[in-house]
């Protein structure tokens, strides 16, 4: 099949993208009415999706199952839950569809719309199909397959590469992360495409107690927003202090990588906590795979001390991204790494 085969074919995009940008099925969010549940239930369960939530119009709030959701709880959902997708079929349109649609968009979701005469003036769309079913497909952006299947050959054959010298390395640190006791290896929950949560991999490169210290360190924090930066952290060991300057530490990440976790390029993974702050519009920074690197790491990062300047390269990394981008990146962090511009 060829590219631009790939490119048009979106009942085939549809269950590759399960496989190239997603672990498992897709997750997504259906908006109907009480009699279309049932049937639109088995029809996305035939085609690779997982229905995560639901809000069914016409059910009264005191008789909600488990699963369901209200007005009043549906974007608060979205923007915490995992959700890749969201699924709007009725018989007619309502007046909050487009707002609905917006807020969607904003936290980076595709949204599917099945509603007879209904037109979204402001996003970019595409007629499409979804479990068979002819909708309307709106998105802040449409990426190449054939573009995504390639940058998931990459990732592969580039985590490969990157667990020898893994490997290589860890002979001589793995010892001397290890002196005080600790693990070599580092591992943290953190979240990843559209809210799923992964085990992050690293090298140690600080105290066991680094996370209960870090509420006391607060004050310090060099980073306005959802992230957590010090100069000079304490929490470093002394062998940390090196691994960060040479980046020697995301080493393991090429195992998150290969299990498809990640990718060599991407936004860089916030923890749970940090998560829990977000606002709709930073949850769009989670609407692509997290990346070992990407357009804030060589961007001058040392120097970004808001995390509204972080969301708005990552979410121009995503609006714009084409698999050169990704080429241009790594090429840039190949030079950021040589000169020493490591992480502080």
């Amino acid at each position: 099949m060829s590219a631009d085969k790939l490119d048009q074919d979106p009942d085939w995009l549809s269950a590759v993208l399960a496989t190239s940008e997603t672990i498992g099925p897709k997750s997504i969010l259906l908006m109907t009415y009480s009699d279309r549940f049932e049937m639109l239930r088995q029809a996305l369960e035939k085609v690779n999706y997982t229905l995560n939530g639901c809000y069914l119009l016409d059910q009264p709030q005191e008789n909600l199952e488990e699963g369901q959701l209200s007005a009043t709880n549906l974007l608060e959902f979205a923007l915490r839950a995992t959700v890749d997708e969201v699924l709007i079929y009725l018989p007619e349109e309502v007046p909050e569809v487009t707002s609905w649609i917006q807020a969607f968009e904003t936290m980076g979701m595709t949204v599917h719309v099945a509603i007879p005469g209904y037109t979204y003036l402001d996003g970019l769309k595409r007629e499409v199909s979804v479990a068979g079913i002819p909708v309307t497909t709106y998105a802040p952006t449409f990426h190449k397959m054939s573009h995504l299947i390639l940058k998931r050959l990459i990732d592969i054959v580039g985590a490969l590469v990157g667990l020898f010298i893994c490997g290589l390395v860890g002979l001589v640190l793995y010892p001397l992360i290890r002196r005080d006791g600790g693990p070599g290896i580092f591992a943290q929950d953190r979240v990843g495409r559209n809210g799923r949560i992964f085990k992050f991999y690293k090298y140690r490169s600080m105290y066991m107690d680094a996370e209960e210290r870090k509420k006391e360190l607060m004050a310090h924090n060099t980073m306005e927003g959802g992230m957590f930066k010090m100069d000079n952290d304490p929490r470093i060991t002394p062998i940390g202090q090196f691994i960060r300057k040479t980046s020697l530490d995301e080493l393991p990440q090429f195992y998150n990588v290969l299990r498809g976790d990640m990718s060599l390029v991407g936004t860089r993974p916030p923890t749970k906590q940090e998560f829990l702050d977000y606002k709709p519009a930073h949850k769009r920074r989670l609407s692509f795979k997290p990346g070992i690197t990407g357009l804030w790491q060589v961007s001058g990062r040392s120097e970004i001390t808001n995390f509204e300047d972080v969301v708005a390269l990552d979410v121009e990394y995503i609006q714009d991204w084409t698999i050169l981008e990704d080429i241009k990146i790594l090429l840039k962090t190949f030079k950021v790494v040589v000169f020493g511009d490591g992480a502080k």
